[in-house]
């Protein structure tokens, strides 16, 4: 069993607020999570998965909850009983104490047409992702509070690029992260069908043959994982409406499949392309989608390879904001002469480190012209840039001016 990193502020969160939102994919370990909680905390547990539980929720919200919440309640898979919702309302606003609900979700809440309460000013909400490098290997430095607070020099390698690789291909879900690979295969082949044909009727009411289209959508965006995302040019590959395609990457990102990169904008003056980029969650399932293996990968080169590990950099970036301790939003950068730096990540000072990923172990100036763009139009709000790249040193690199940092790949974790 995986120590999560977000168990603090989990434990911080109920002694501070009335209701704590987790959501996150389905097989994350969200219910491990919130079971061993409501255990050490004395809160009762139930889930919605249970159908006797879920249509009483469903048929009669206020007498359920009126019967389940006399001591602190969990309640596992809300998404599934939005109508409990004003209910869990009115009961918090009649008793202002702190650590009422702990509530889970595997959509986004916020997402859902159906929940009309937001809620706000009365629940906290966090993300549990499949597990980070740094879960897996019992490490509780955060890889962002570094990045923003330490010396780049005091980084620790923790694997090779080969190590990376391994990594990529397993990607984070706790049930698998041990399995052969033809086990993870059959695994992820499970969890899409399951997550496509049950999940998403959780969000909308979609036709059997509609819900075929996501799942082709899905195998497509596998392809331009990494790459800015155009509506058109997946619409005439399908053969359906852009807007079509826009509620299905809608859906598939409110699952926790996808998730969907805005652009940075440095300052109003500066034009930049708004389009958004795309990364899978976990390396595991897009490597799947991608029927790609660490061989083919590391051997052939072929066009996937830089994809996923900037993926890989991405998935492990995004786990590890969720539980860092400065508040952080991830962007990429990308101007009208396509000068682009892969992440920006921006603190709540509005301090900014520019993130490129290089598969490669040799970094030149040239690999540099986005970090450099960045940098200038930032205008003292960048604190500095790191080179995610497949050396196994940690190296400085000057251009335009600007100090730049080289940082191997295998310090994730």
């Amino acid at each position: 069993m995986y120590e999560r990193n977000i168990n603090p502020k989990l434990v911080t969160a109920l002694q501070s607020y009335r209701i704590i939102l987790l959501n996150g994919p389905r097989q994350a370990g969200k219910t491990t999570l919130v079971k061993e909680l409501s255990e050490k905390y004395g809160m009762s547990y139930l889930t919605l998965d249970d159908p006797v539980k879920l249509t009483l929720a469903q048929q009669d919200p206020k007498n359920f909850l009126t019967f389940y919440s006399k001591e602190p309640l969990v309640i596992d898979e809300i998404q599934l009983a939005p109508e409990l919702i004003p209910y869990i309302k009115i009961f918090v606003d009649e008793n202002n104490k702190k650590g009422q609900f702990l509530l889970t979700g595997s959509a986004d809440f916020m997402r859902m047409h159906e929940i009309t309460e937001s809620l706000a000013g009365r629940m906290v909400r966090y993300n549990l992702y499949p597990l980070s490098q740094a879960e897996i290997n019992t490490t509780k430095k955060n890889i962002i509070d570094q990045l923003f607070t330490e010396e780049i020099t005091t980084l620790k390698n923790n694997t090779s690029l080969d190590g990376v690789l391994d990594r990529i291909i397993a990607g984070g879900y706790p049930e698998i992260i041990s399995y052969e690979k033809s086990l993870r295969d059959d695994w992820f082949a499970s969890y899409i069908e399951s997550r496509i044909q049950k999940d998403i009727l959780e969000l909308r009411q979609i036709s059997l043959a509609k819900r075929q289209s996501i799942k082709q959508l899905l195998q497509l965006l596998a392809t331009y994982d990494a790459q800015l995302l155009n509506y058109n040019t997946l619409a005439k590959k399908l053969q359906i409406s852009n807007k079509t395609v826009l509620t299905y990457v809608e859906l598939l990102e409110a699952m926790y499949i996808i998730k969907i990169l805005p652009s940075y904008h440095v300052n109003a003056s500066l034009r930049v392309i708004k389009s958004p980029k795309i990364h899978f969650i976990d390396t595991g399932l897009a490597s799947y989608l991608l029927h790609v293996d660490k061989e083919n990968l590391f051997l052939h080169k072929d066009g996937h390879y830089g994809s996923l590990i900037e993926n890989y950099v991405y998935s492990e970036l995004l786990k590890e904001a969720s539980y860092t301790e400065s508040s952080v939003e991830i962007y990429h950068f990308r101007d009208l002469r396509k000068k682009e730096v892969d992440f920006v990540l921006e603190n709540r000072n509005g301090k900014i480190i520019g993130v490129e990923v290089k598969a490669k172990a040799n970094i030149k100036q040239s690999d540099l012209k986005g970090m450099v763009e960045l940098a200038t139009e930032s205008k003292g709000r960048f604190e500095r840039g790191i080179i995610f790249y497949g050396g196994d040193e940690i190296m400085p690199i000057s251009s335009g001016g600007f100090l730049f940092y080289c940082v191997p790949l295998g310090v994730l974790g």
